[in-house]
């Protein structure tokens, strides 16, 4: 993988590309924006290019076996005997020189390449729930604790094994519990030399303001509505479909497999059933953080429809928009706190429909877009 395989996100990848080029790397790094537009990957790749060394690895020839004895002596062979053959000689080693790449870009052939390429780098070190399990030999939760962020303050100090760079990438920052951010900021505080952290978040406030006011932020926009289409055609998707989904999605990939997963749903129920609301609502799933995310993004769905509509009434009719518009801005205030998510949905849905915006229409995007 190189920057080139991020897509929608030229100008960050320019910046990140003069960062590796001239060596004059940031020790802390927030790399935040949007789910779904590329923080980790583009991490990942920034950190293969840090210690990308230009030189093609390739494997020394293996030795030539030995002869085998004779099997009638040790020094006289038999008469039944031949001369060895001699020994084939050595495959030639391709002469070692620069691998093409471009400038603060990774070349995908050297040694560093090779193992940062399958997750093997001894100097590249991801930090995430699934490797704290591991770490702590427990089963996966949803934060980061103080004891991974002790073990990772511990690597930093040691010297790097292979390259002249070691790279921490913690992976959903947001998810440090606040003893684990001030274990952090100790390093933060004394970088180690050589040594880069980089934070990779949704929800950039959610770190503390000391956390911040040491790290050097990195801005990912969302994706172009193109750019969502295309990668979702390259995973599969039908063309027209794809085209939906992007213009559902926000410009990230985890929202356009969101919106996908409640057009599904929607599939799924039968047009004209009274119950419809209720029914789609109880389609949440179990687990309130994923439900509260899955809510909120039908609440924003939601609000796009509503303006577009409000845009498109005529004045008589722009006041139960105005009212729902409203309506719809509170509820999607109350799923940032703890509330009954299913609840909240159905409310939503009910007002909707009795201002003449059925379900399908929050997950139709041509009147939206023919108005915006």
């Amino acid at each position: 993988m190189a920057f080139s395989s991020i897509l929608g996100q030229d100008k960050t990848i320019k910046r990140l590309r003069s960062l590796v080029e001239t060596g004059r790397v940031p020790p802390a790094m927030i790399f935040h924006g949007p789910p779904g537009v590329g923080k980790f990957p583009a991490a990942l790749e920034f950190a293969a290019a840090l210690n990308c060394t230009r030189v093609p690895f390739t494997e020394a020839a293996p030795a030539a076996a030995a002869p085998e004895e004779p099997a009638d002596g040790l020094f006289f062979a038999g008469p039944e005997s031949k001369a060895p053959a001699p020994a084939p000689a050595a495959a030639a080693r391709p002469p070692e020189g620069p691998a093409p790449a471009p400038a603060g870009d990774s070349c995908g052939l050297c040694r560093s390449c090779l193992q940062a390429k399958s997750g093997a780098h001894p100097d590249i070190r991801v930090v995430d729930t699934l490797f704290q399990a591991a770490l702590l030999d427990e089963d996966e939760s949803a934060n980061l604790k103080v004891d991974t962020v002790r073990e990772l303050t511990r690597w930093a100090q040691q010297k790097p094994m292979l390259s002249d760079w070691k790279i921490f990438v913690i992976r959903d920052a947001e998810a440090l519990v606040p003893q684990a951010q001030n274990a952090l900021l100790k390093t933060l505080e004394a970088p180690p030399p050589n040594t880069v952290i980089v934070l990779t978040t949704s929800k950039k406030n959610s770190l503390l303001a000391t956390i911040l006011s040491h790290s050097f932020p990195v801005e990912f926009a969302p994706l172009p509505r193109a750019v969502v289409a295309g990668l979702l055609t390259d995973r599969g998707a039908d063309p027209a479909e794809a085209l939906k989904l992007a213009a559902l999605s926000r410009g990230s990939m985890e929202k356009a497999a969101e919106a996908g997963g409640l057009m599904l749903r929607l599939a799924k129920l039968r047009p004209g059933d009274p119950s419809r609301a209720f029914k789609f609502a109880a389609g949440l799933p179990k687990d309130s953080h994923l439900a509260r995310e899955e809510v909120k993004t039908l609440l924003e769905l939601a609000l796009g429809r509503i303006r577009a509509a409000w845009r498109a009434a005529e004045p008589p009719a722009k006041n139960k928009f105005t009212a729902l518009l409203r309506r719809t801005l509170e509820l999607r205030r109350m799923a940032d706190r703890n509330v009954s998510y299913y609840q909240l949905l159905e409310v939503a849905l009910l007002e909707s429909e009795r201002a003449g915006l059925k379900l399908e229409d929050l997950l139709d995007t041509a009147a939206a877009e023919a108005n915006g």
